[in-house]
């Protein structure tokens, strides 16, 4: 059955979040959001709310081979629930681990072509990111040893599965790459990132990012919102097609790191059910984490709404600009303060099971 995007992607998202997480009794508790804003300070604020749009240092030959490798970053945005393997084997995250597979597809001069991604192997994507695939384990006999897939390797298969998908379906559409896809489908949208996204989703299965909860369907949606926010920051000002006028009414890329944050600043209050969830080794269910990334989406909002009304409330005193503080930079904001050296080590939970964040 094909998917099919709600109408009004945006409210949806927000609607549909705040319900999920009302039903999951999590509550969005505004004496810390006041708290969070009165001590958020401008310089602070300014540090690390400005993004770069995934600009690396590489060398591209055309806009669409740039945007080709930033939007294979995107749609494989995932494996957070390896992140303890992928540190033990290269040291590196689960988005470290994405875009070393991406730069290493083009350092190397790997063809990244429809036709080539719908064929892709396990054991290439294993190459290429740098995931162990096997391991040696001890055996009852001694001085034996016996090779297993490791761990990770389960992330690898689930890399090749959406890449060798993402593949067939650009063929099938006539485009040799996903970056021309994405160049198409933003001079489609005329300038709205919330009419991108809905053509990304609409596509690719890897950008549809909702659940059943409860009965009720729940949109998140993170990968194709933040590719159309990565790519307006990264182009806006030299390619029109990328400059989304309606960015500022997006919400946040729920993740893993974002509610795990807010839970333990006191924004978000999670009932018994869910407090394993910030816990050492929290690990959740794809059912639990859909409640926790929507909370996340509704606290956010919350958190944007106060905030820009400062001058009524009279909390805070930052300058977010004059648009107001957004939920696209908010979401840059708590990213990136989660990974500084006093939040670092906070337990976030971890879901294996899926291919979304």
């Amino acid at each position: 059955m094909t998917f099919s995007c709600p109408s009004n992607l945006y409210a949806s998202v927000f609607e549909t979040s705040k319900q999920c997480r009302e039903r999951s009794n999590i509550k969005v508790e505004r004496d810390a959001i006041t708290r969070f804003l009165t001590n958020l300070t401008q310089e602070s604020w300014s540090k690390h709310s400005i993004a770069n749009g995934m600009s690396f240092p590489l060398r591209f030959e055309s806009l669409e081979q740039e945007v080709n490798i930033l939007s294979l970053i995107d749609i494989l945005n995932t494996g957070h629930g390896f992140r303890k393997e992928l540190h033990e084997d290269s040291d590196r995250g689960a988005f470290e681990t994405i875009v070393f597979g991406a730069m290493s597809f083009h350092i190397s001069n790997t063809p990244t072509t429809a036709v080539r991604l719908s064929k892709l192997t396990a054991w290439e994507v294993g190459s290429h990111f740098g995931i162990t695939m096997q391991k040696d384990m001890p055996s009852e006999l001694e001085h034996v040893t016996l090779s297993k897939p490791s761990v990770a390797s389960k992330l690898a298969g689930q890399i090749q599965g959406v890449l060798n998908e993402t593949g067939r379906i650009l063929q099938e559409k006539g485009f040799e790459t996903l970056g021309a896809f994405v160049i198409d489908a933003a001079k489609r949208a005329q300038g709205s990132g919330e009419k991108f996204a809905e053509i990304l989703i609409n596509t690719f299965p890897a950008f549809q990012d909702y659940a059943e909860i409860d009965g009720q369907t729940v949109y998140i949606f993170k990968k194709a919102l933040l590719l159309a926010s990565s790519l307006e920051r990264r182009f806006a000002a030299t390619e029109k097609i990328f400059a989304f006028t309606d960015i500022k009414d997006s919400p946040i890329f729920a993740d893993n790191v974002i509610p795990s944050l807010m839970a333990h600043l006191g924004i978000l209050i999670l009932p018994d059910n869910l407090k394993h969830a910030i816990e050492e080794g929290g690990v959740t269910t794809v059912e639990e984490s859909y409640r926790l990334r929507a909370a996340a989406i509704d606290g956010c909002r919350e958190i944007v709404e106060i905030a820009n009304n400062s001058k009524e409330s009279k909390v805070g005193s930052v300058n977010y600009g004059e648009k107001g503080m957004l939920n696209v930079d908010l979401d840059v904001y708590l990213w990136r303060v989660a990974k500084e050296p006093q939040y670092r080590k906070l337990p976030r939970f971890a879901c294996k099971d899926t291919i979304f964040f």
